[in-house]
């Protein structure tokens, strides 16, 4: 044997080689690590449910949601299934006329696809859009949501949510008003500013002030200074979800170096305590002389 049938032998194998590592490529691609059903049972199953809710009708879904179900909504907060169902009991208080977008299955719009993976876990997702009639506000509302859930042989045993949900959060308010039972409490005060300090002073020590707020208290969600044209005085707002949240951002104020600033700037005129004042808070409020007030009308965001 000479050199040339050596390299023609070379030649022979790595073109051999290359074909076996094309095959197993084209094989591999063919098999599916997931496949699409649109008119599956458990596609069906979805469908139904939302038929369900706009019927305001809530036995199905305590067939179909496994006892163990978690639901995440898209403030990633986790509920149970109790909590799950007595969110949608909630919901039908707050709105009436709820319907959802015909499924057709074209991939234009609204649409139900159920994955089933080639490790067994089956997930079916829901794009659609939610239209209902507030009961509180009388908003005519549409918005688009996103749902995915994921199957346990024959029950749901996730749902995760991907949409706005401040419609919700509003209508919830309204109620609340129209109630007079929110839950949230203000703390309003008319300050003075000390002499010495100048309207640039002030600012810095809000900035550093209202960064202190942020990172020690997650619950005091309005937070607003406000100074008059002569820059002699100050009005503050200041709104907690709860009396609690309240009384604890008094305690984290008094319990830092940071109050000793506060009540060399400013000089305390007149404290109002209005909402959902609680006996710890009244108890708090005559630190401050503050005036106590309920809510008689309108809504608190």
């Amino acid at each position: 044997m000479y050199i040339g049938d050596t390299n023609h032998y070379k030649s022979i194998k790595m073109k051999n080689l290359s074909f076996i590592s094309l095959f197993l490529l084209l094989i591999s691609c063919t098999q599916p690590f997931s496949k699409i059903e649109v008119n599956d049972e458990k596609s069906k199953i979805i469908e139904k449910i939302f038929q369900e809710v706009a019927a305001e009708k809530t036995q199905y879904l305590e067939e179909i949601f496994s006892d163990n179900m978690k639901m995440v909504n898209s403030k990633k907060v986790e509920f149970n299934k109790n909590e799950f169902l007595s969110g949608i009991k909630d919901m039908y208080d707050l709105f009436e006329n709820i319907s959802f977008d015909l499924v057709d299955a074209n991939a234009d719009g609204s649409e139900i696809e159920t994955n089933y993976y080639s490790n067994g876990k089956v997930w079916t997702s829901v794009w659609n859009n939610f239209s209902a009639t507030g009961k509180y506000t009388g908003k005519k509302i549409s918005f688009p949501f996103h749902i995915s859930y994921q199957w346990e042989g024959n029950k749901i045993i996730e749902e995760f949510q991907f949409f706005d949900m401040s419609i919700f959060e509003d209508e919830t308010i309204a109620r609340n008003a129209q109630n007079k039972n929110s839950t949230k409490v203000l703390g309003l005060a008319d300050l003075s500013i000390n002499k010495g300090f100048s309207k640039s002073d002030v600012e810095e020590f809000l900035v550093r002030f209202t960064k202190f707020i942020r990172n020690t208290e997650p619950n005091t969600y309005d937070f607003g200074y406000f100074i008059s044209s002569d820059g002699a005085s100050v009005n503050l707002v200041e709104k907690y979800f709860t009396p609690e949240d309240f009384v604890y951002h008094l305690n984290n104020f008094e319990n830092n170096e940071i109050s000793k600033e506060f009540l060399n700037v400013f000089t305390i005129r007149k404290v109002v305590f209005a909402g959902n004042v609680s006996e710890e808070l009244k108890n708090k409020a005559k630190n401050y002389g503050a005036e106590i007030r309920s809510q008689i009308g309108g809504w608190i965001y």
